[in-house]
């Protein structure tokens, strides 16, 4: 019996205008080879920010696009014997043609509208979607069945517009949402004067110097951060922009982590924080407590080929696989502490395998340590145990069990959240930087 159509090998380009930005991500696929990938390229819009309408995004600048993205992932999408007019070259193996491609959207995009019509004068050739909040509920909702989860936060977040979405089974009110949203750049720059930040900042630097340096970082978008005073600031940003939105919407957000929970990450601000202060930055604005997997999609396959994901077989673009799809993942272990296992070992685990002999990992008490784990191997179990008093407060058992497995999730890190609670910050700059870097100890290299 042949495979049913969608099942053969197939290729499909998804385009995800947001965060000014162009994420573009091909999926291919050929199950009876089991050979499935998805490739992925970002153009940064951030130099034409000032120009973001019609007159920038005319049937040349597209032209331009898809010549530059064909070099950039080694395959042919466009026909050339239509000259002029825009077609998509049909698929006929790999690296040679698509079977479609879709633009979603953002609807927080500047210029969403005039870049909206762009594309759909561009080419009829073209699916057009809007990633909006009726978007982000199919998806989340979706994802509780699809990947056996109880509870799910997406956390969005831009500099100018965070947004927070939480999908959970079995509640009257089965999807929420919040967000805030800055509307222009001049509040967002003035805001790091205000003492509510000022209450959450580490950096040892004048107020006149915190403030010219981060209108600089503001006003001219930047792929990375290499100024320690700009990483503190938009951490302490983005904690509070968090906490913000958790504590004007406690009966949305609360009570989160005590079931099978999820938190997915996308937005300009995953790519710029360090790790720990990326991990400081949710944990503590959302108050967060329990065992979370974490999931940072950075390159937006997740917003990208969710809704395939979802649909499987039955997708009428391509079949897309969790392992293609979903990035490496997080496994957030966050417990109680007693003052009595302070500076004590509260957490150990074997990691069990075919493939190699079993190995130990520990956590330390009073700061947060991520533990690598290895990708490389198909199959790892983890077993593990609170100790010495660590006890989760939602839960009747302290033991952590979960596998990393390349056909369903490869978990890199576990994290180990052992500060003891609640977590305080202030009352100024020289606490905090004693704090922090009390809590970011267990990182070191």
């Amino acid at each position: 019996m042949d495979n049913l159509p969608i099942l053969r090998k197939n290729a499909y380009l998804d385009i995800l205008i947001k965060d000014n930005c162009i994420y573009a991500n091909l999926a291919y696929t050929d199950v009876k080879s089991n050979n499935t990938y998805v490739l992925s390229d970002k153009t940064d819009l951030s130099p034409l920010k000032f120009r973001l309408d019609d007159i920038v995004f005319t049937k040349d600048f597209w032209f331009e696009y898809f010549d530059s993205l064909e070099k950039v992932l080694n395959w042919d999408i466009v026909d050339r014997v239509w000259e002029g007019a825009f077609k998509v070259k049909e698929f006929e193996e790999e690296g040679i043609g698509i079977s479609g491609i879709r633009f979603v959207v953002d609807d927080n995009q500047p210029f969403f509208k005039n870049i909206y019509r762009s594309v759909k004068q561009f080419s009829k050739d073209i699916v057009l979607r809007m990633l909006d909040d009726r978007y982000m509920e199919i998806l989340l909702q979706g994802f509780l069945d699809r990947l056996g989860y109880e509870d799910i936060i997406w956390v969005d977040l831009d500099i100018s517009h965070f947004s927070l979405y939480r999908a959970r089974k079995n509640e009257k009110d089965s999807f929420v949402k919040a967000k805030i949203d800055w509307k222009n750049e001049i509040g967002v720059i003035d805001f790091v004067r205000s003492l509510k930040l000022q209450a959450f900042l580490a950096v040892d630097s004048s107020s006149e110097e915190i403030s010219n340096k981060w209108a600089n970082f503001i006003a001219h978008n930047h792929k990375y951060i290499s100024n320690p005073v700009i990483n503190d600031v938009l951490r302490a940003f983005t904690t509070l922009q968090l906490l913000s939105i958790k504590e004007s919407n406690s009966e949305k957000f609360n009570n989160f982590g005590r079931k099978r929970s999820a938190i997915f990450l996308s937005g300009n601000i995953s790519n710029l924080l360090t790790e720990d202060f990326l991990l400081f930055s949710l944990i503590d604005g959302l108050e967060l407590e329990g065992i979370i997997d974490l999931f940072v999609d950075n390159s937006n396959k997740v917003l990208s080929f969710g809704k395939s994901l979802l649909k499987r077989e039955e997708s009428k673009s391509v079949v897309v696989f969790k392992r293609d799809v979903l990035p490496f993942a997080y496994k957030v272990i966050i417990p109680v502490i007693p003052k009595k296992s302070r500076n004590k070992s509260i957490f150990s685990a074997k990691l069990l395998s075919q493939e190699f002999d079993t190995q130990e990992v520990y956590g330390l008490s009073s700061n947060l340590q991520v533990i690598n784990l290895p990708t490389k191997y198909e199959k790892i179990l983890v077993q593990g145990e609170l100790l010495n008093g660590a006890f989760f407060s939602h839960f009747t058992s302290n033991n952590i069990e979960f596998l990393s497995s390349k056909t369903d999730v490869v978990f890199k890190n576990i994290v180990i959240d052992a500060r003891e609670r609640p977590i305080v910050y202030g009352p100024n700059v020289y606490k905090n930087r004693i704090k922090i870097n009390t809590w970011s100890d267990g990182n070191k290299k």
